[in-house]
C-alpha cells in the first residue's frame, strides 16, 4: 500500500472540512424556527440533502464534465447536463421529504367565480431561492477553478520549456556574439556555405530565446525556424540517408504555438540518421485554410544516443502542450513499427 504524503493528507483534510461546512450551511446560516426541533424539521432535512447533492455534483462536474465536455467546447451538451442537475437538486430533496413541488402549481380556473390558487412556478422558485443561488455558485466556482488550473498548467509548462532552453544555451548573448564573430570570419575567408549555416544556427537560438514566452507566434516565423533546423541537419547527412522536406500552402496571417512542431521533426533525425546504415526521412507540412497538417516518417536505425536524447521528453511535452493549447482543435497520431516511426498531426490554427 502506498503511503500518503503530508501534502496529500493536508489537501484531503481541507476538502473534508470544506464539504462538512458546506453541508452544514442550513444549520449555520438559516434562521431557526421557534417551538420545534430544528435539525429534524423537514425543510432542514431537505436543505441537507440538497447541499449533499451539490457537493457530489461539484466533484463530478470538476473532474468529468468540465474537462471532458466544457473545455472541449461542447457547450450545448454541458448546458443540458447543468439543466438536468439543476432540476434534480431542486426537486429531488423536496420529494424525498414528502413534498412534490408541482403540487403548488395552479390548476385550471374555476368555472364560476373564485380565484386562481396561489403558488405556481414563482412559488417554487421563491421556496428554493437559496438552493438555486448555491447551485449557481457551485457551477461558477468549479468552472473558475478548472480554468485557473488550466492556465496555471500552461504557464508552468512554458516556464519549464524556457528553463530547459536556457540550460541548453548557457549565456546566449555570449554565444550570439561568438557566432557573429565566426560568421564574419567565414565571410572574410570566402566560405559562404559555412557563413550561411552559422547564420541559420544563430537564428534558431535567437528564435528560441525570444519567442518561448509567447503563447502564439506568426506561422511564417515558426516554419522558418523549422526550415533552418532541417537545413542545418542536412549538413550531417550523407548518401546513406534520403531526406524529403516539403512545405505547401499559404502561411500569411496565421498563428501557432512556438516550437510545437519541432519535437516530432527532431525525433526523426535523432532516430533516423546513422552514417553506417541506410536511412530515410520524409517531412511534409501543408497549410490548408486554417488547418496545418504535419506528417513525419522516418526509417528507424540503431544509434548510440546520449542520456538526455533517450528521455523522449520532447514529444511528451509537445503532447501536453497540444492538449492544453488545442484541447479539441488537434489530432495527433503516432504509429511505430519495428522499422518505421510515423507522426501525423493536424492543428486548427488561430
Amino acid at each position: 500500500m502506498l503511503k500518503m504524503g503530508k501534502h496529500q493528507k493536508k489537501y484531503i483534510g481541507w476538502h473534508i472540512i470544506g464539504i462538512l461546512c458546506f453541508i452544514s450551511l442550513p444549520v449555520l446560516i438559516s434562521p431557526h424556527p421557534p417551538g420545534e426541533e430544528y435539525l429534524f424539521a423537514l425543510p432542514t432535512i431537505r436543505d441537507f440533502i440538497a447541499n449533499f447533492l451539490m457537493v457530489c455534483f461539484f466533484y463530478i462536474n470538476y473532474y468529468k464534465f468540465l474537462p471532458g465536455i466544457f473545455l472541449e467546447k461542447k457547450y450545448l451538451t454541458y448546458v443540458l447536463i447543468i439543466s438536468v442537475a439543476f432540476l434534480v437538486i431542486i426537486f429531488l430533496p423536496s420529494m424525498l421529504t414528502g413534498h412534490a413541488p408541482w403540487q403548488d402549481l395552479p390548476g385550471p380556473p374555476p368555472l364560476r367565480g373564485g380565484h386562481r390558487p396561489s403558488g405556481g412556478v414563482f412559488s417554487i422558485i421563491k421556496q428554493n431561492m437559496h438552493n438555486i443561488l448555491l447551485f449557481l455558485s457551485v457551477v461558477l466556482f468549479s468552472i473558475l477553478i478548472r480554468v485557473r488550473e488550466r492556465l496555471f498548467k500552461v504557464e508552468r509548462l512554458k516556464n519549464q520549456i524556457e528553463l530547459n532552453s536556457l540550460k541548453n544555451q548557457i549565456n546566449p548573448h555570449f554565444l550570439f556574439n561568438t557566432l557573429n564573430a565566426i560568421y564574419a570570419k567565414a565571410l572574410k575567408d570566402n566560405a559562404p556555405a559555412t557563413a550561411s549555416n552559422i547564420l541559420q544556427l544563430s537564428g534558431l537560438m535567437r528564435y528560441t530565446v525570444e519567442n518561448i514566452n509567447h503563447q502564439f507566434v506568426a506561422l511564417e516565423k515558426e516554419l522558418q525556424y523549422v526550415n533552418d533546423y532541417v537545413q542545418l541537419q542536412k549538413m550531417r547527412l550523407d548518401k546513406h540517408t534520403k531526406l524529403s522536406y516539403q512545405v505547401t500552402g499559404t502561411t500569411k496571417g496565421q498563428k501557432i504555438a512556438p516550437l510545437i512542431l519541432i519535437p516530432f521533426i527532431e525525433n526523426a533525425f535523432k532516430h533516423g540518421v546513422n552514417p553506417d546504415k541506410d536511412g530515410e526521412i520524409n517531412i511534409g507540412i501543408t497549410v490548408d485554410g486554417n488547418r496545418l497538417f504535419l506528417k513525419v516518417v522516418n526509417k528507424k536505425v540503431r544509434n548510440r544516443l546520449l542520456k538526455h536524447e533517450k528521455s523522449g521528453r520532447g514529444i511528451e511535452n509537445a503532447k501536453s502542450r497540444l492538449n492544453i493549447l488545442y484541447p479539441s482543435n488537434h489530432r495527433l497520431s503516432i504509429n511505430e513499427s519495428k522499422e518505421r516511426f510515423e507522426v501525423t498531426l493536424s492543428i486548427e490554427l488561430i
